[in-house]
């Protein structure tokens, strides 16, 4: 078997010699280790199994992960025309020598700190790398500050909200090392580059406070210098995590007593049972009440063809699968009951907190579950995912995957629009999107904390199971279980059994059986 490699050419292997020759020998200068680690990840297939094209840009590409995308090359001219203007007004004259003296003989010298921001290996020379690195780079630094004058004077665009989207993608990433170099080297003398450290942030904050669904920290909570920031995307997730004091939503594991998981899934059953004997009863009375009513015979081809097949064989188990139905891999949420089940069945109202993620919090004595106030819209779904992918990616262990563990909560408890109507009801949603909409997002989040024992969660089963109409449930599930089962095994042959003799007695007649003529 041939081996499979990632040259395609015999240049390409040539251009990986030169590149590790210059990175082996210029690194024994250049520290890319402790302060700029890998921070622009390929998202893994794992994660984007899910949903593709939440990690993808739909207009634009930044950096050189989807720089050769044919989708998004249109929009090379329209980032080299903004990075041509954006330089331009710092030298109006000689502007392509210039160039090509400042900005990209000074990135071609930082090729190893540059390469070492990504995460794949980027079959790419020097030369053509700092170019993709300089254009992007001054078209988000010109984006940044269009956005901040903007967003001041109130002249948003729909433009800006795809872009914005794209900009917030894990692989879309410009690392900030890279801006913070591109600004420095472009800027006329020392006091600019001292000053333009404290424009950057907070046109970094500006963007971040916009566009994000969750309320940020202040910058005195993350550290105020922007290049301890990774990109703009670690700059968003640190303001998202940082907000807040307590950590309530994960802690070490203690003497409490683990809450029985299996519980909501056990409630579940017995009212899936329910609902099947019910819907059984009202299939039952319909097919009841046609008997006996006076009517034409069909003849045998339109009894056959009127036959409820897609019920009966549902019945029997036999249905075919649907090839139109795209059938994804199956999402996977905690063990929690839904925001309907914890409101109606355990009296659990649900409260606001401005204090961020980390002040999630289920008080027994109030019954309450404090919860942040969420912002949704049309990108809220692609950056929730790829704020997620990167604190996987990362490992962030400081942070205890709180965010991750944030949407676990929130997806396991929204089931349904109303939940989701519930949540909006106490303020604790916000946004333009419907409450359909908003059920579909959650529904569609993977688990991602996958071996996590989340304080909150526990507390939440152990007094739900407590609740007396919890209780009563379980009661009616262990006295009653094996009742259940039968009635529902005999309505579902009771009715198989009237929609056969209900088309027998379509063709046939049942006239002398009912003492009528059955009619359609």
């Amino acid at each position: 078997m041939a081996l499979t490699t990632n040259f395609s050419s015999a240049s390409r292997e040539q251009r990986w010699v030169d590149q590790i020759s210059k990175k082996f020998i210029r690194e024994v200068t250049i520290d890319i280790s402790d302060g700029n680690p890998i921070c622009v990840f390929n998202v893994p297939k794992s994660i984007t199994a899910f949903k593709p094209e939440a990690y993808i840009p739909e207009v634009i590409a930044l950096g050189p992960y989807h720089h050769m995308d044919p989708r998004l090359y249109h929009m090379e001219r329209y980032k080299l025309a903004i990075a041509k203007s954006f330089f331009n007004q710092r030298y109006p004259q000689q502007e392509n020598k210039k160039f090509q003296e400042l900005l990209i003989n000074k990135l071609k010298e930082l090729d190893p700190i540059v390469r070492g921001c990504y995460h794949s290996y980027l079959d790419l020379d020097d030369n053509t790398l700092s170019w993709i690195v300089a254009i992007d780079g001054l078209f988000l630094l010109n984006f940044l500050q269009d956005y901040f004058v903007n967003l001041e004077g109130k002249k948003m665009q729909a433009r800006d909200s795809i872009l914005s989207r794209d900009l917030m993608l894990l692989e879309n990433q410009i690392p900030l090392v890279i801006l913070e170099e591109i600004s420095k080297t472009i800027k006329y003398d020392s006091s600019e580059k001292i000053e333009d450290e404290v424009e950057l942030l907070i046109m970094m904050e500006t963007f971040c406070r916009t566009n994000s669904p969750l309320k940020l920290a202040s910058i005195s909570q993350c550290s105020y210098h922007a290049t301890s920031h990774l990109h703009l995307l670690d700059f968003m997730y640190h303001l998202i995590v940082n907000n807040g004091l307590s950590d309530t939503l994960r802690s070490p594991q203690d003497e409490e007593e683990v809450a029985n998981e299996d519980e909501s899934e056990e409630i579940e059953v017995v009212e899936e049972d329910m609902n099947t004997i019910r819907d059984n009863i009202s299939e039952i009375t319909k097919i009841g009440l046609k008997f006996g009513i006076g009517g034409k015979i069909l003849s045998p081809v339109q009894v056959i063809q009127d036959m409820p097949w897609d019920k009966i064989l549902s019945i029997l188990g036999l249905k075919p699968r649907d090839p139109s139905k795209h059938e994804g891999p199956i999402v996977e949420e905690i063990k929690i009951p839904s925001v309907s089940s914890l409101h109606y069945y355990a009296g659990i109202t649900f409260r606001s907190t401005s204090r961020g993620i980390r002040d999630i919090k289920f008080v027994e004595e109030e019954a309450a579950l404090y919860l942040p106030v969420i912002t949704l819209d049309v990108n809220s779904e692609a950056l929730f995912r790829n704020l997620v992918a990167y604190e996987i990616a990362m490992n962030c262990s400081h942070s205890s995957h709180s965010l991750s563990e944030f949407i676990d909560l929130v997806s396991g408890i929204i089931d349904d629009a109303e939940d989701a109507r519930l949540l909006k009801q106490k303020g604790i949603i916000e946004g333009s999107l419907t409450n359909d909409q908003i059920a579909k997002l959650f529904n569609g989040m993977n688990k991602s904390t996958k071996n996590s024992k989340n304080k909150t969660v526990s507390k939440i089963n152990n007094y739900y199971k407590k609740r007396l109409v919890v209780k009563l449930f379980k009661f009616m599930k262990t006295k009653l279980f094996s009742s259940l089962k039968v009635i529902t095994s005999l309505s579902t042959v009771l009715l198989l059994m009237l929609l056969l003799l209900y088309s027998f007695c379509k063709f046939y007649g049942c006239s002398k059986l009912f003492g009528g003529s059955s009619s359609s």
